[in-house]
């Protein structure tokens, strides 16, 4: 016992139900060594009622419990990832968890009547030392450009903004798109004092459109006969306005999947639109993948995920090549298997070999607990969140 050799729990991934094997020591110390770990008794029996005390107090109290889980979730290597796997088990309790709102979300998640509302610090994006900005930032606002101009006024920077606002805070205040938004709050922080002073009086004629306001400045003269904007500044504004532009063009080409994008990667999880209700006008036969255990053997079922893991290699017994994805939606995860000359035809189709988090349409038959797929199709639905991306794509 004197060279113990201790490591580090690099990960853990569940394996579903397997069979164990329960040691009991016949030791004073009841202590045992295996695999290179010194276990005990008393450590099971200490998990043992751990695990009753976690039981009784989720069925018991399940709003306080999952509200402890999601505010620990800030301590874990992958917080989003983590907000995601709870919000599923929510729906089992009939909670919900309630997507940030600038005025009702706290900095931590809270209980609200008979759900929970998500915390502003846990969007992402939103850090400890922003939270101040965001707090100054929150109130009741009449119009958007009052919440542009305050931003500005508490030095919230533009991504965080931004990222609320993807994020679905703004939601029913205003009649644009949250990709409009976003465009309009980045056109906002281009434009000069004098600028702002003019969109705000023509706000409400133009229904608090950036764009048209500033397409019917372009067009007016002021007091003195000059034009608002000079054809020199007007191109100037075009080439700093054109990139946010671009990225905005692209995401409202499906604006339900920007929104279903956008929520994923900034709150862990969709609010609205489960990602095959988005593709259910390009293919209305898809289902939810819990949905699948349901189906009898060998029927043939279509479903779309986000594949979390790849593996490939050949059977040892037939010699066959095989590759295997983990792929999972809102609902649940499913194993799914493609062999020998389908690989290929899965190649050719997407001109690549799907990776993981590539969102994918797949039919195949059931088998037991997993599917065969006969065709794997990638969705590749471009959707920008920063700048940044969209010149990394130009230059790559």
């Amino acid at each position: 016992m004197n060279n113990l050799i201790f490591s580090k729990v690099k990960s853990i991934r569940p394996m579903g139900i397997k069979k164990t094997i329960d040691l009991e020591v016949n030791h004073k110390d009841h202590n045992f060594y295996a695999n290179k770990i010194l276990t005990s008794n008393s450590h099971s029996v200490s998990y043992s009622a751990l695990a009753a005390i976690s039981i009784y107090l989720k069925f018991k109290y399940p709003q306080q419990f999952f509200l402890s889980l999601l505010k620990m979730t800030k301590h874990e290597p992958d917080p989003i990832g983590e907000i995601s796997k709870i919000e599923k088990e929510l729906d089992c309790f009939k909670i919900k968890l309630l997507p940030p709102h600038l005025i009702k979300s706290k900095e931590e998640f809270s209980i609200e009547e008979n759900d929970i509302r998500f915390g502003l610090l846990s969007v992402k994006g939103i850090s400890e030392k922003t939270i101040t900005a965001v707090n100054q930032f929150r109130g009741e606002f009449k119009n958007k450009f009052d919440i542009f101009e305050t931003a500005s006024q508490v030095s919230l920077n533009i991504g965080v903004l931004c990222s609320l606002i993807q994020a679905g805070a703004l939601d029913g205040s205003f009649k644009q798109s949250r990709s409009k938004l976003v465009y309009e709050a980045q056109l906002w922080n281009i434009l000069t004092a004098r600028e702002k002073v003019k969109a705000k009086l023509l706000g409400e004629t133009y229904e608090y459109d950036l764009v048209k306001i500033l397409l019917h400045l372009k067009e007016s003269n002021d007091e003195n006969g000059k034009p608002y904007i000079k054809d020199s500044r007007l191109e100037t504004l075009r080439t700093k306005a054109h990139p946010y532009k671009e990225i905005y063009q692209i995401n409202s080409k499906s604006e339900s999947f920007a929104n279903w994008f956008y929520e994923n990667s900034i709150i862990g999880y969709s609010v609205k639109n489960k990602l095959r209700d988005v593709f259910l006008s390009k293919k209305d036969d898809l289902v939810f993948i819990k949905d699948i255990s349901q189906f009898a053997e060998k029927d043939e079922v279509s479903f779309i995920g986000v594949i979390k893991e790849v593996k490939s290699g050949v059977s040892r017994e037939k010699k066959t090549r095989y590759f295997k994805m983990q792929i999972s939606d809102e609902t649940g995860s499913i194993n799914t298997m493609i062999f020998s000359e389908k690989i290929n035809e899965m190649q050719s189709l997407n001109n690549k070999m799907p990776k993981e988090e590539d969102i994918v349409i797949v039919i195949g038959q059931k088998f037991g607990d997993s599917v065969f797929a006969r065709t794997v199709a990638i969705q590749t639905h471009k959707v920008y969140t920063k700048l940044s991306q969209l010149k990394a794509e130009k230059n790559s």
